[in-house]
């Protein structure tokens, strides 16, 4: 057996990934895309989830500061959510919500550089960034946060989120960050209270709820935990499904020279689609389990989603046009990863079938630059572009450098820019000062303008 993923099966996946991942930033793209004036110092959010109406309720209080005294407005991404009031030190602001941004009006002369606290509250419902499954009380954040809670879906903006979560009593949640002990609520209901003290872009930001079974492991000092409907996986089952996982862990510490930044690593399983990376935990749809448990290799998604942790989430693209330092590190790490867990020719499948998409979109006269202008509206081809022509780009990066250079400067592009967010010249200038080879020539005929 070599442990290889039948090509069209692994297409399927990434085109998942592709749909979901695009649903994120074809919302973001529309936002906020920095602050002027001022700086979010951290999210606190109170939500209940209406699994009887498919609704959510929720308070958020977001402490910040402005950077000019003569600030008259500011601006927060808020989806289709219907904002009831906003308040600043007990004083009801003027505001007003136009598509999916929300402007409010801020009182005269706030003094620069003290901290503020600003209140939203507001109503929303079901929709694709916020998915009741329609058959079990299960509930699950998806691209993008803005339909969830009003935020900044700018992915350069780096914020601490603390969450509040009332639950019915039999649901268990995963989220952001670490637990605190759920708390009793008079009305039967129960507080589930998780906290990211590292901050992260809003993209990351989420939650899932349900009837869950729970296994965990351990990586090192990294707790894993697993989670899946109890009425289609049992502990043991979630542990063979998840039987990776540490060694993923270890592997991607070690090419990253980064440890794992959080105390735990969760990943959920969830009925209906899902596959998507968040801080600190993963989610993939229950067939993705059910498909692991058949067939032992077919592990793509779950190493895929497990880069993310270090390439998207400790390293970000500073925008979206920069979108394949999310997307195509992470591909090729995930070939990286089967390649050394199954061996050469699973990471040759994974890079063929990568080059082959990418020689259709060339011969049909498609190609282009991986900075794009926009990523307003992007097309199937910028999506193969982006995971499949970025992953390329690793590649023969790697065949041209060899593979201890290309390590070498691929762990120093890492280290370096880690807790940032970047551009694809940082990840030219830190493969360069890694390697010690001006890449100029390979950067014009790989990753620029066509």
């Amino acid at each position: 057996m070599t442990g290889r993923a039948p090509v069209y099966g692994q297409l399927l996946r990434w085109l998942l990934h592709w749909v979901l991942a695009v649903l994120c930033v074809g919302l973001a793209a529309t936002g906020a895309w920095a602050q002027t004036g001022w700086r979010v110092a951290q999210f606190n959010l109170e939500l209940e989830p209406r699994f009887d109406t498919k609704s959510i309720h929720g308070t958020l209080r977001m402490d910040f500061s402005v950077q000019q005294a003569s600030l008259s407005q500011l601006s927060l991404d808020a989806g289709a959510l219907q904002i009831e009031a906003v308040e600043l030190a007990g004083r009801t602001l003027p505001f007003e919500k136009t598509g999916s941004q929300l402007r409010i009006q801020l009182p005269a002369a706030l003094k620069a550089g003290t901290p503020q606290q600003l209140q939203v509250r507001y109503t929303g419902a079901g929709s694709a960034g916020l998915r009741f499954d329609p058959d079990s009380p299960q509930v699950a954040t998806a691209f993008s946060t803005s339909q969830w809670m009003p935020c900044l879906d700018d992915p350069a903006v780096r914020a601490p989120f603390h969450l509040s979560l009332v639950l019915p009593p039999e649901l268990v949640s995963v989220g952001n960050g670490s637990p605190k002990a759920t708390q009793a609520r008079a009305d039967g209901k129960r507080s589930h209270r998780w906290h990211l003290d590292q901050p992260m872009p809003s993209y990351l930001y989420g939650f899932a709820a349900g009837l869950f079974a729970r296994a965990q492991a351990m990586a090192g000092k990294t707790r894993l935990e697993y989670f899946g409907p109890a009425s289609q996986f049992t502990p043991a089952q979630l542990q063979q499904v998840f039987a990776d996982s540490a060694d993923m862990h270890a592997f991607f510490e070690q090419r990253s020279g980064v440890p794992y930044p959080l105390p735990a690593y969760r990943q959920v399983l969830l009925a209906g689609p899902a596959a998507q990376e968040m801080a600190g935990y993963s989610v993939m749809g229950v067939r993705y389990g059910k498909r692991v448990l058949d067939k032992r290799a077919a592990i793509w998604l779950g190493a895929h989603e497990f880069a993310h942790q270090w390439w998207g989430n400790g390293i970000t693209n500073r925008s979206w046009q920069h979108f394949w330092l999310n997307e195509g590190i992470a591909t090729f790490m995930t070939a990286a990863y089967l390649e050394h867990r199954f061996g050469v020719e699973t990471y040759a499948d994974n890079i063929e079938a990568a080059r082959a998409k990418y020689l259709a979109i060339q011969a049909a006269g498609h190609d282009r630059s991986l900075v794009f202008p926009d990523w307003d509206n992007p097309s199937a081809t910028d999506r193969s572009l982006v995971y499949d022509k970025g992953s390329l780009v690793l590649h023969e990066l790697r065949n041209l450098l060899g593979d201890a250079t290309f390590w070498k400067a691929f762990k120093h592009y890492t280290r370096k820019h880690w807790g940032q967010s970047v551009e694809t010249a940082d990840f030219k200038k830190a493969m360069e000062e890694g390697s010690g080879v001006d890449l100029t020539a390979f950067f014009k005929q790989w990753v620029e303008a066509r």
